[in-house]
């Protein structure tokens, strides 16, 4: 009978603990989902986003609003764009010498905000953090698709910088906070098809409009640096029939691979004049690699299939001859939807790798020989004293001596001529 307790007393210590055991373990993993766990703002709650306290990213607060109207509340949260997030980790998106002139105003589902010339005071990333914090917070209500920045009366078309995303992502699309790749709706209120991922959005000379999915959502730490680069890309003549080298300066995300932020580039076009794009504005970058001084560049059919005013030849040696005037990339390899089984408009194979060909290059023009004369060169002459008397310059000396000699002998030997005086009369 007392071995029966014993034993009921065991069973009951060991389910205790394997209870306990149980109740520790959900404990745990309650703790490790709420610390990785997105907060979500509830209903009349927006997130509100500064810059990092280093300048180079954007971070977000949950900030419950106090307006109801809309008007009010684009007013009051671009004024929290100007407050530094409580607790001193951040700082304000917009810098406190930044004026902004009037209120914002809603027009079509667009905002426009208003600033005087202290907003182009902004260096590049800064006026960037700044613009993608406006944009991001106050494109959050329902109302609002973009924002639109007014400097002196005037729309803002901004600075303009190269795509930043992760090598292999595709576009477009962004990244959530989690890191997680996402489809993004086309951006049809800027004359621009794709919104892309990356802090920074795709350059355009057209793009006014800027909505919160031009931005990338990012956690607040330090991945999302910039740097600064000065490139080197070949664009097609006036006649598209041979390349031209544009040097420009770009500022791009240190989460970027140089391979990518060329061809973002040459898809832009160029900015110099009389030269002429290469490649389709509309052109879908799949994926860049790099592999032994290989780069692998997969586009999408738009390559194959939208028409460009340059030959063949200049399309695609405007990407290698771009690509491989990076240091590291000899040769380029180009796909189209993963095939290299394909052909440029029943021309070009591009089934092999292309190397640099800097015969399609043009020259220019200063730096063009003369062409050379067939006319036989007609040098001044000069006669000496061989050319004419056929003599050594010694035998003509010593004669010239001679002559003078003689001469001077002729003169001592002549009488002396006796001048008579006149006759004078007695």
């Amino acid at each position: 009978m007392k071995q029966e307790k014993n034993n009921t007393s065991q069973k009951g210590w060991i389910r205790s603990l394997w209870m306990i055991g149980v109740l520790l373990i959900l404990l745990l993993s309650a703790g490790c989902s709420s610390k990785n766990e997105i907060p979500v703002p509830e209903e009349g709650q927006y997130y509100t986003y500064y810059v990092n306290s280093s300048g180079t990213a954007l971070i977000s607060r949950i900030y419950e609003a106090q307006a109801q109207d809309t008007q009010e509340l684009i007013e009051e949260l671009l004024e929290q764009c100007r407050i530094a997030p409580v607790g001193g980790d951040g700082r304000k998106a917009i810098p406190g010498n930044v004026v902004i002139s009037m209120p914002p105003e809603l027009h079509d589902r667009i905002v426009n905000i208003y600033f005087d010339t202290t907003y182009t005071t902004m260096d590049k990333v800064t006026e960037l953090l700044c613009k993608a914090a406006m944009a991001k917070t106050i494109t959050q209500l329902e109302e609002v698709d973009f924002i639109c920045i007014y400097v002196n009366g005037e729309v803002y078309k901004g600075s303009y910088f190269v795509p930043s995303t992760d090598d292999e992502a595709e576009l477009p699309g962004t990244s959530n906070q989690l890191g997680e790749e996402e489809e993004l709706p086309a951006n049809s209120g800027n004359g621009t098809s794709n919104p892309l991922a990356g802090i920074v959005p795709q350059p355009s000379i057209e793009k006014t409009l800027w909505s919160g999915a031009d931005f990338l959502d990012n956690t607040g730490d330090d991945t999302n640096k910039y740097q600064q680069a000065e490139l080197t890309l070949y664009f097609a003549n006036g006649e598209g029939k041979q390349l031209v080298a544009e040097t420009r300066e770009v500022v791009y995300s240190s989460t970027l691979s140089m391979e990518r932020v060329v061809l973002n580039q040459l898809i832009e076009g160029p900015k110099g004049e009389n030269l002429t794009a290469t490649l389709p504005r509309n052109l879908k970058i799949q994926g860049v690699s790099l592999r032994d001084g290989v780069c692998h560049v997969d586009f999408d059919a738009s390559f194959l299939e939208e028409p460009v005013n340059v030959t063949d030849q200049v399309e695609i040696y405007s990407i290698v001859n771009s690509l491989t005037h990076l240091n590291n990339v000899m040769q380029v390899q180009i796909t189209i939807n993963g095939s290299a089984d394909a052909m440029l408009r029943n021309n070009i194979s591009l089934s092999g790798r292309f190397e640099k060909d800097l015969s399609m290059i043009q020259v220019p023009q200063e730096w063009e020989p003369e062409p050379e004369s067939t006319e036989p060169v007609t040098e001044p002459v000069t006669e000496s004293l061989t050319e004419t008397t056929g003599e050594s310059a010694e035998e003509q000396t010593t004669e010239d001596q001679t002559t003078e000699d003689q001469t001077f002998e002729e003169q001592a030997t002549e009488p002396e001529s006796t001048v008579e005086p006149p006759a004078t009369g007695l």
